[in-house]
């Protein structure tokens, strides 16, 4: 019974992972030896895999599987995981999700369909991180997932101040790409400029918030 409750819970994301799996199993023979997997700036192709290697990005998910199962036990906070359970769990199938649509927008590339694949996974990273800035801000202090810096794991506050703020940038942000989607001809490299605001300006902001904390003073012991 245990363990039809867990394929129950697990059903979406088993079909996730498993679609990939399902596509080389139909489309193999028809996939030609060279595999595009990797586009410039202006949306050419400028790198080619195997057979193989669409294999091994179809494993990706699996190697996911395995290691999103596997954190909690490791982490030495793993009571506050109790705390976010389901909005970690979605968050997964999320991820899970996005991994499949790459491998998807690649295998038809590769049977010949005409998409433009640089933009479709461009706006994929951006509805990704629309998405999971939603659930950010739920999530409790822990050493493997969201915003890790020194300044938000020695201190709770910093952490639930940091996530928040990121939550709303990453929201905030992708919508502003989606909606002024003028960038994709007229300035290529915002995304890259979106890319680094969402990496790199909730590290600041987590030192900053820190910064700001009173000073405790320095523990000392009695002779």
């Amino acid at each position: 019974m245990e363990n039809f409750s867990w394929f129950k819970k697990e059903s979406l994301r088993l079909i996730i992972i498993g679609l990939p799996f399902a596509f080389l199993a139909i489309f193999w023979q028809d996939l030609p030896v060279r595999i595009p997997m990797h586009w410039n700036l202006n949306g050419e192709i400028d790198g080619y895999g195997s057979k193989l290697g669409l294999l091994g990005l179809a494993a990706i998910n699996v190697v996911l599987f395995g290691i999103f199962m596997l954190l909690p036990h490791l982490d030495p906070k793993r009571q506050n995981y109790e705390h976010f359970e389901s909005k970690w769990h979605i968050m997964q199938v999320i991820i899970h999700l996005f991994f499949t649509y790459i491998f998807m927008i690649i295998g038809f590339i590769s049977l010949g369909y005409h998409l433009q694949a640089d933009l479709v996974i461009k706006y994929g990273v951006i509805g990704l991180f629309l998405i999971l800035g939603n659930y950010l801000g739920t999530l409790r202090p822990n050493f493997f997932i969201c915003i890790r810096t020194p300044w938000t794991l020695s201190n709770d506050y910093v952490w639930q101040k940091t996530h928040r703020f990121t939550a709303t940038l990453w929201v905030l942000s992708s919508l502003v790409m989606l909606i002024y989607n003028f960038w994709e001809k007229n300035y290529p490299w915002a995304f890259f400029v979106y890319i680094g605001i969402l990496a790199l300006v909730p590290v600041l902001y987590s030192f900053i918030i820190y910064k700001k904390q009173p000073k405790v003073p320095a523990y000392r012991s009695e002779e």
